[in-house]
């Protein structure tokens, strides 16, 4: 006869990111370097879900300029007086059905899991059923639980100035401008710039050497 545990809810995440393909980019790579919630024959699966519609609006894009491809007010047409549209939440609909394990060791697996995730992204809320042979728990966030334990960027004000986990997913902003660091080098003729690349490019040379 064989022992089976069994998980079953949903979590609320929003990670971080300045555009929709960065958020789903470091959403899914937080995912993929969680621990594993284990059972002898299937894991747990996670399913990833962008809520609809968008949470937040800017009339420029991420690099703080104003183009033709921003999305009209009305839908459907591009226009240069229209929206960058983003939506930074997601659903993570979680199930699992695991052979060969009590119900402890699955409780202390899927904490972990839980924990280390909102860390790396903000736990918004979660629902979530774990239980077998009889015992049975559930885990419910709320505002002075998962969400507390989020490691903010080291832009955060009040933070402790050290970089999340997740930060390095982000490219570098030119400190002068809302560009990225490398296209200010590629395009544009900054000798501070150049100088700051070029250091960076001799370290790294040195180091493989």
């Amino acid at each position: 006869m064989s022992w089976w545990t069994h998980i079953r809810g949903t979590v609320e995440v929003s990670p971080m990111g300045r555009t929709q393909p960065e958020c789903d980019y470091i959403l899914n790579t937080v995912l993929e370097h969680l621990p594993l919630v284990t059972g002898s024959e299937r894991d747990m699966v996670v399913h990833v879900t962008r809520r609809e519609g968008h949470n937040s609006s800017s009339s420029h894009d991420e690099f703080g300029r104003r183009t033709n491809n921003l999305v009209s007010y009305y839908g459907g047409t591009h226009t240069r007086n229209g929206m960058y549209h983003m939506q930074d939440e997601y659903l993570l609909t979680i199930e699992a059905d695991l052979r060969d394990r009590t119900f402890e060791q699955t409780k202390k697996e899927f904490l972990k899991w839980l924990v280390r995730l909102a860390k790396r992204v903000w736990v918004r809320d979660a629902f979530v059923r774990v239980w077998g042979y009889g015992d049975e728990q559930m885990i419910i966030n709320s505002t002075e639980g998962f969400h507390s334990i989020n490691e903010p960027p080291s832009w955060y004000r009040g933070g402790t100035g050290e970089p999340c986990w997740a930060e390095y997913l982000m490219w570098d902003r030119d400190p002068k401008s809302d560009w990225p660091l490398k296209l200010i080098y590629k395009y544009v003729n900054d000798p501070e710039i150049d100088e700051e690349i070029d250091r960076r490019e001799a370290w790294e040379e040195r180091c493989q050497s």
